[in-house]
């Protein structure tokens, strides 16, 4: 029974729920750093930590970088009410920590540390009313313990007054045996009551006050007893004192009976609501823990959910990106050919067969601007007939009005482009192709039978326009540099590095394979004196009119060439000696049928003599069929002008001498 002393033990508890407190801190620290919550941890450091508290006059910590280190290594815990005191200070400042998190931290870690934080308190909890059970039921067992040693004391007063009687009217000492038995027993038993009750001042001041007249009393038994038995007036005295006695005796012990027996309802009742608290708070630990198990199963239900989920994401998401890959390796082959392609026609194969398999459509054509740039025409299909006209204005289509993607699908009621007619259940797609800010044409799809162009579709026929656009500008580019590398800027015909090439070319296919070969060499009739009198530019516009009139009246494979000033040099393969005459007499006489004005004036009659020479007749390499041309050119020019003449063939000597 000494563990029920009282005040002591409220203050241990106390101290102990502190040391918990701090401990439970750290533990739900550690939670927070192993889900990397580092900032959740010092935010949890911080609305547990005092800035300026004081604690007996001492300071506890001056910074919260000491007072994390006290709480690590659980320092503070010494004081009573340390840990509550430093709670409640921090709790005035919890909705300034609250602000401060801003939510730093998910709903399901909050759930967790919640679910965590009840657990530990609920079993505290439990615990801490088990504890006060096991007092209540303490303190009302010492209670019937003191009630049972009160009955006990006031019965062995009153076997001693019986005793005392029994021997007075007997004189016989076997009636003093229960007297000497209760002497004995008395002082051990008061001793006992006072232990009992050290906790209660108003039973400690009844115990005082009993000890003297139960002195007496069994004193005066004593003497009683040993007293002359002749002598009435003092028996008469003492047995009046020993009345007095015992009834001051048993006030005394039935006031402490009284007390006790408040006491003892008291300690019952509380009893009561302790075991009502305890299973309150089983009811609520239960409820709790149903709580959190039902909590539990559904978070992890729900993850098994969002794991088949990530799971499925994960299979689309792979098997989008093979379908990824696979398209940017056929992209990426598209691209190596049509960097090796020599033309534009070369390279527009290549795109209508790459786009055929890239693309998942039912129908597809590239459309490029003409030279023009007032109409767009049809460079290449593929799939199945397109009901896109093959040429049309540029306002036909609305993506190059826009600048953008344009989109038809009749399911949202969009706009239908011009130039494709009866778009009545077509799904299209029409992707400008820029490259360097200039728009090349575009890349129109169609679908049919309702069937729609998604979104990844339209990405993919984005990244090949863009690829288109790039090839297209670089093979126009290419044709641009090859073009200047051997046509001439002025007339458009070919230069004169390129006539030596084809002509060195021609003559050694015509020996290999045994065909005529003719050329013939040109020179408009007095330029000179046409400068003179009409100017540099008059002369100029000349010879652009006879380059362009050159590049309409030649055959396919014929070369027109301009070999310096205003002389001209025509090859023509495979062509018969007749053949080359036929055409040059028809140059003649389109040159001199020729009605130019420049600039409102006109530039009088024009006119051109021809040189011809043949291979092998008039030499079997290129140098030497020029020089005849030449002197063929010369002789024209001798006899009028206007004409033509055919090399002489070179005799034997003349030939060796060449």
């Amino acid at each position: 029974m000494a563990a029920f002393t009282g005040g002591q033990d409220d203050v241990g508890s106390e101290q102990l729920f502190g040391i918990h407190l701090v401990e439970f801190i750290k533990l739900v620290a550690k939670i927070a750093m192993h889900f990397n919550l580092a900032t959740l941890c010092d935010d949890v450091l911080n609305l547990f930590t005092p800035q300026h508290t004081q604690h007996g006059g001492h300071p506890v910590a001056g910074t919260t970088a000491e007072a994390s280190q006290q709480l690590s290594n659980g320092m503070g815990c010494d004081k009573q009410l340390f840990c509550l005191k430093w709670v409640a200070i921090q709790a005035q400042q919890f909705r300034v920590g609250m602000n401060r998190i801003q939510f730093k931290f998910k709903l399901q870690y909050l759930a967790f540390l919640l679910a965590m934080a009840v657990i530990p308190l609920m079993i505290w909890l439990q615990q801490r009313s088990m504890e006060e059970l096991k007092d209540s039921r303490g303190w009302l067992s010492q209670s019937y313990t003191v009630l049972d040693h009160v009955d006990h004391l006031r019965g062995s007063v009153e076997q001693a007054e019986a005793a005392r009687r029994g021997f007075l009217i007997t004189r016989q000492r076997v009636y003093l045996g229960p007297y000497f038995m209760v002497r004995e027993q008395i002082p051990d038993e008061l001793a006992e009551i006072k232990r009992l009750t050290i906790n209660s001042p108003a039973q400690q001041k009844k115990i005082l006050a009993l000890k003297p007249p139960l002195d007496d009393l069994l004193g005066l038994i004593a003497l009683d007893i040993n007293a002359d038995l002749n002598n009435a007036h003092d028996q008469i005295l003492i047995t009046h004192r020993a009345k007095e006695l015992i009834e001051q005796c048993r006030s005394i012990l039935e006031d402490m009976r009284r007390d006790e027996s408040v006491l003892l309802d008291t300690r019952r009742k509380d009893l009561d609501q302790h075991l009502n608290d305890l299973g309150i708070l089983l009811a609520g630990s239960i409820a709790t823990f149903m709580f959190l198990l039902a909590y539990s199963f559904l978070t992890l239900y729900r993850e098994v959910i969002q794991r088949r989920q990530i799971e499925q994401g994960l299979l689309t998401s792979q098997a989008s990106n093979e379908v990824t890959v696979k398209n940017l390796s056929l992209i990426g082959e598209m691209t190596s050919l049509l960097q090796a392609c020599s033309d534009s026609d070369e390279s527009l194969r290549v795109v209508a067969q790459f786009a055929s398999r890239l693309l998942n459509a039912d129908s597809g054509t590239l459309y490029l601007f003409k030279e023009s740039r007032n109409q767009i025409e049809s460079k290449t299909h593929w799939g199945e007939l397109a009901r896109s006209e093959p040429v049309f204005q540029p306002d036909d289509c609305w993506a190059l009005r826009r600048g953008e993607a344009h989109v038809l699908d009749n399911s949202h009621g969009s706009l239908a482009c011009k130039h494709l007619h009866q778009p009545i259940e077509v799904s299209s797609l029409c992707m400008p192709i820029v490259a360097q800010g200039n728009v090349l044409g575009i890349l129109h799809l169609e679908n049919f039978g309702g069937r729609i162009i998604d979104g990844s579709e339209i990405d993919l026929t984005h990244n090949l326009a863009g690829q288109i656009a790039l090839a297209l500008a670089s093979a126009k580019l290419r044709d641009s540099l090859r073009s200047l590398s051997v046509r001439d800027p002025l007339t458009g015909l070919f230069n004169r590095r390129y006539m030596e090439e084809s002509l060195k070319r021609e003559v050694a296919t015509a020996q290999r394979k045994n065909r005529p070969f003719g050329l013939a060499m040109l020179d408009i009739d007095h330029f000179k004196n046409f400068n003179d009198t009409f100017g540099h530019e008059a002369g100029d516009y000349l010879l652009r009119e006879v380059g362009a009139l050159f590049i309409s009246k030649l055959r396919q494979g014929d070369v027109a060439c301009r070999f310096g000033g205003e002389e001209f040099v025509m090859i023509y393969p495979e062509a018969s000696p007749e053949v080359v005459v036929s055409r040059a007499n028809q140059l003649r006489e389109s040159i001199y049928a020729m009605q130019l004005q420049h600039f409102g004036h006109s530039l009088g009659q024009v006119s051109a003599s021809f040189g011809l020479a043949f291979c092998p007749e008039h030499g079997d390499s290129g140098e030497q069929l020029l020089r005849a041309a030449d002197i063929a050119l010369y002789r024209a020019k001798e006899n009028g002008r206007n004409r033509v003449e055919i090399a002489i063939k070179p005799t034997p000597e003349k030939l060796e001498t060449t």
